[in-house]
């Protein structure tokens, strides 16, 4: 069997996984129902993937590799825009690519459960050993610094063009922005979900959400043209 050949069939079954996973959940899919969707035996299907962890490894993989490139299209298209204008830039997709591509999204989150998982040696112990086993799981070991790496790189930059704070340490300021941005995409649901005893109307939390954002960034003297700045992030 050629190369073509396998990663052809290869791209056929992780294809499959992803319209069951995504309908289905890891939990409740089945192997041979990824086998019939790719129009393969279940026996091939194993020859390719070890177990449907493997193959659910793989199909994450697939998902952080399309989220990593939306950090880098933000880092390649913005040469030249300001590092500030970088990280507007990068909010408005990386939340357009958590309802554009759902179950990716869904995926990569569940990643960095498991990665916080895997850092305890007691809560490692409740990983499923075939993900602990998958090749997959431990190149995403690997990979998932690169979100973090761009990241820095962007703030970084803003840093050097004075678009934002001089005396803000460039990783924790990247981790902080993207943990508020995680945050506000969980949360979105609750706040806009009727009836609620909590009086948050769910434009409020979205223009106060963007106004700490913006002060993090630039400061709190900063005064931004606000419907300029919130017709980027929204």
């Amino acid at each position: 069997m050629g190369v073509y050949e396998r990663q052809q069939r290869e791209k056929k079954i992780l294809e499959a996984a992803i319209k069951i996973f995504s309908e289905k959940g890891m939990q409740y899919t089945r192997i041979d129902e990824v086998a019939t969707q790719a129009k393969m035996s279940k026996g091939l299907t194993y020859f390719y993937f070890k177990s449907k962890e493997d193959l659910y490894m793989a199909v994450v993989k697939k998902a952080f590799e399309e989220f990593r490139d939306v950090f880098n299209k933000t880092l390649s298209k913005g040469k030249d825009q300001t590092g500030f204008d970088n990280v507007i830039y990068l909010v408005d997709n990386v939340l357009e690519f958590s309802v554009e591509k759902r179950f990716f999204y869904e995926s990569v989150l569940h990643l960095m459960g498991l990665v916080n998982m895997y850092n305890d040696p007691e809560t490692r112990k409740l990983i499923h050993s075939s993900i602990l086993e998958s090749q997959y799981f431990h190149k995403l070991l690997i990979m998932q610094h690169d979100i973090p790496t761009i990241g820095v790189k962007i703030i970084s930059k803003g840093i050097r063009d004075n678009s934002i704070r001089p005396e803000l340490h460039p990783e924790t300021t990247f981790y902080l922005v993207w943990s508020m941005l995680t945050g506000y995409e969980r949360l979105k649901g609750s706040i806009e979900y009727e009836p609620k005893d909590l009086k948050i109307h769910a434009e409020v939390w979205k223009n106060s959400f963007v106004k700490v954002l913006i002060e993090i960034l630039k400061g709190p003297q900063y005064t931004p043209k606000q419907a300029a700045v919130q017709g980027r992030l929204f």
